[in-house]
């Protein structure tokens, strides 16, 4: 497959995920999805249409990662990230993470994994203050020493996928206001971090398999989350 079409292909696929995560069709949600967040600040541009107090957390994220359970012989999809709060105030946080595959399935951290698969590979890592998504909910205190370490966990339902994407909620409170393109209601967007990933031919190869970060699109690349993490982008959604 050369470059060109592989492009076009990751476009359409994302631009598909988007659409679907808003419940419109592909031919009447254009002007919805390129609602697109400028700049790592794109808070600011939120705050001076009215929104006030608009804060967004330090995000660094670790490995996507596959996990073979010893006991149930199922595969589980994992990523690692430490969270900072370098705001003005302690913050609620309360994170949410969604794994998109390029076969179109949308999967939901937690589905279908058991409590005990989750303490199994946790107690792998060998991290003791790492937390499950349930777990890190809570107040985020301000500074360095506060910072948490956290664990999100999918149910592996396909080891061929060639690009995966993360969507994490949770890190800003920064929203958009938009129209609903067919009943014309307002909807809410909110500011998202998007994680691409390129995956190895079968991830089931290896129990350590780990999926590489995929640098944005040319298009994507002003919204690029911060130089650090090579792979995130804001988006609205």
């Amino acid at each position: 497959m050369n470059d060109s079409i592989k492009t076009a292909r990751t476009t359409r696929i994302r631009f598909s995920w988007m659409c679907t995560l808003l419940g419109l069709t592909l031919g009447m949600a254009g002007s919805m999805v390129g609602v697109l967040a400028q700049g790592a600040h794109a808070g600011e541009s939120v705050a001076s249409r009215g929104q006030v107090d608009v804060w967004t957390l330090d995000f660094k994220p670790g490995p996507l990662r596959l996990y073979v359970d010893p006991i149930d012989g199922r595969h589980y999809h994992y990523f690692t990230y430490q969270v900072l709060n370098r705001t003005a105030d302690d913050r609620m946080f309360a994170p949410r993470a969604e794994l998109f595959t390029d076969k179109g399935e949308i999967l939901r951290s937690g589905d279908g994994v058991p409590s005990e698969v989750s303490r199994r590979l946790m107690g792998l890592l060998a991290q003791p203050l790492m937390e499950n998504e349930n777990q890190i909910i809570g107040d985020l205190r301000q500074g360095k020493e506060n910072a948490r370490d956290g664990i999100v966990i999918w149910k592996a339902t396909d080891l061929e996928s060639n690009e995966m994407t993360i969507f994490v909620t949770g890190l800003s409170n920064a929203f958009e206001r938009v129209k609903h393109p067919l009943t014309q209601k307002d909807v809410v967007l909110r500011k998202t971090l998007r994680l691409d990933y390129d995956t190895p031919g079968n991830m089931a190869d290896s129990v350590t398999a780990a999926a590489q970060p995929a640098r944005p699109e040319e298009t994507d690349r002003g919204n690029q989350f911060h130089a650090k993490i090579s792979n995130g982008i804001w988006i609205w959604r």
